[in-house]
């Protein structure tokens, strides 16, 4: 059967582990067929009324010796269905963080979902499969030498046996995948709904929320009604094709009993033998759509493995100084769009770079080219006049950081996402950034203080919150560079004003380079930056672009009245 092929495309750790584990798997359900073919003498020296002490002897130690082999099999299986979850696990954090950004708004859930249903083909599915293949094919082999005749008409039964398997899966794969993507999304509503319950309490009304999980949940019925229709009659058939084989089997050997061309204890013998042949394969249905399912959760994370990474050479150039420039910049969408066209940035040392523009602009684009989120398809970004890509990974986060609209935090405390930053940063360090970033508020507003925990993904705080921290932390950084995309989106005016003022005190110490639709913290700008449809259509300073720029005057008179 195909479906172990593709497993010669696992990390190279997992797949030593899984081959240790098939090897005892293999031996297990050679025994199993070796001591079903052990009953075979047993029988016919029971009814020649002959000793029955060696054949005893012989079932007895395969069957103990197979017992032994199946549970080392079995441990086997778990450690490798373990084994094959750290694997995947560690190869997706070494590739994750390498990833474009573009990319990585694809993997949601990937850890939760696919590596762990993965972990099921060694752990459960694999030993089955063997003894279903195995064991019957021993069976055969025995009968060569018991009943030639029997041994030809169950070999030549495979061939309908398996094609109709296969006819089978492939009847049932699409709506197989068309489930499994209905799933995620029924799952990832649902998670988001139990997530929300404070905000549908306060706001009183959980109509739509409830409309679309619902309607996920309706349609995870139907997929699975679907597949339950068209799988169950392929499954039952094959069922009933190996009973029929086994009905063939009986008839035939009584016909050749009553011809006198088979002994009465032979057909027992081999009767009970054909047993073997029956239980195992009779698995097959279940075990091959089981396969399938789970083999489609491991292709998801071996796809992502296979996705091209950024690449940073080792030990790589070093910057000259704290610029930060990009040049004929051009990046386009999965779906061909143009999202930045021919875009040219120059950030002198210590300066202070805002870009503004509607949405859709490009704006988080250019700052994700600058931050090395991902590499521009034409054009060049230079950090301290070298070509970022020429740069270590090392040398990169040591010269430049960066805060997000949405900062993601770890599960921890305060002190450690914050103190990431700088590690051995001081207590007096850490109050300085966290009183520039209004985030000392949020310290006394908890009992534990700093040793209070953020929860995953920092579900303990408020957006607001979970932004000062991302602040705090980056403003604690001793990085050269630092980009911001729309820090204070999430904060109060109070909150913004005091960070606007932090900001601006970083004058003349740091190159910043910030994203904001909020003209108070872009107006102090050394530059303004003004992209439309990705391209530039503007720069200068607040006062040049008021008088020579229409879009930017009037963005600035719709959110900052009277500025003029």
């Amino acid at each position: 059967m195909s479906v172990l092929s593709p497993l010669r495309h696992l990390p190279d750790q997992a797949r030593r582990v899984l081959r240790g584990a098939l090897g005892w798997m293999l031996l297990a359900a050679v025994l199993d067929g070796l001591a079903g073919l052990a009953l075979v003498p047993l029988i016919l020296a029971w009814f020649d009324q002959q000793s029955v002490q060696p054949s005893v002897l012989l079932l007895l130690g395969l069957t103990l010796l197979q017992a032994l082999v199946s549970y080392v099999a079995q441990r086997r299986g778990y450690l490798a269905g373990a084994g094959l979850a750290a694997g995947l696990v560690s190869q997706l954090v070494q590739q994750l963080p390498r990833l474009p950004l573009a990319r990585q708004g694809q993997l949601e859930d990937l850890v939760r979902g696919p590596v762990f249903n993965s972990m099921g083909i060694p752990a459960h599915l694999l030993a089955p499969l063997v003894t279903a293949l195995v064991t019957p094919t021993m069976v055969v082999l025995g009968l060569i030498f018991i009943e030639p005749r029997l041994a030809l008409a169950l070999a030549l039964a495979y061939l309908p046996l398996f094609a109709l398997l296969r006819w089978a899966g492939r009847r049932s794969l699409a709506l197989e995948q068309l489930r499994q993507q209905v799933d995620r999304r029924a799952g990832q509503l649902l998670q988001t709904f139990a997530q929300q319950q404070a905000l549908i309490r306060s706001a009183g009304d959980a109509s739509q929320g409830q409309l679309a999980l619902r309607q996920a949940l309706h349609e995870q019925h139907q997929a699975t009604h679907r597949l339950n229709r068209r799988a169950l009659p392929s499954g039952l058939g094959f069922a009933a094709a190996v009973q029929v084989v086994f009905s063939l089997v009986l008839a035939g050997g009584v016909l050749a009993v009553a011809a006198g061309q088979l002994s009465g204890a032979l057909l027992v013998a081999v009767l009970v033998l054909l047993v073997r042949f029956i239980e195992p394969l009779s698995q097959l249905a279940y075990l091959d759509q089981a396969l399938r399912m789970a083999w489609q959760a491991l292709s998801q994370v071996l796809a992502v493995l296979a996705m091209p990474t950024l690449h940073s050479p080792h030990p790589g150039e070093q910057p000259q100084d704290a610029s930060l420039q990009g040049q004929g910049l051009n990046i386009c969408g999965e779906g061909g769009e143009q999202l930045l066209k021919d875009v040219d940035i120059h950030c002198a040392p210590g300066t202070f770079t805002a870009i503004v523009g509607p949405s859709g602009a490009g704006k988080s684009t250019l700052l994700a080219l600058l931050g090395r989120g991902m590499d521009p398809q034409t054009g060049a970004v230079r950090l301290g006049q070298v070509d970022i890509r020429q740069l270590s990974e090392h040398t990169l986060a040591n010269h430049l950081t960066q805060v997000f609209q949405n900062s993601g935090l770890f599960t921890g405390s305060l002190l450690w996402n914050v103190s990431m930053a700088r590690p051995q940063a001081t207590p007096a360090q850490l109050q300085h950034a966290a009183k520039d970033a209004a985030l000392d508020e949020v310290l006394s507003s908890l009992p534990q203080g700093w040793h209070s925990e953020v929860g995953p993904g920092g579900a303990l705080l408020s957006g607001g919150q979970r932004q000062r921290v991302g602040l705090a932390r980056a403003l604690l950084s001793p990085a050269p560079i630092l980009l911001l995309d729309e820090p204070t989106a999430s904060l109060d005016a109070r909150c913004e004003a005091r960070v606007n003022r932090s900001l601006q005190a970083l004058h003349g110490r740091r190159t910043v380079v910030l994203v904001s639709h909020n003209p108070m913290l872009v107006r102090g700008a050394d530059q303004i930056l003004v992209l439309e449809g990705g391209s530039v259509s503007g720069c200068g300073s607040h006062e040049q672009l008021l008088a020579t720029h229409r879009w930017y005057a009037q963005f600035v008179e719709q959110n900052l009245p009277g500025s003029h």
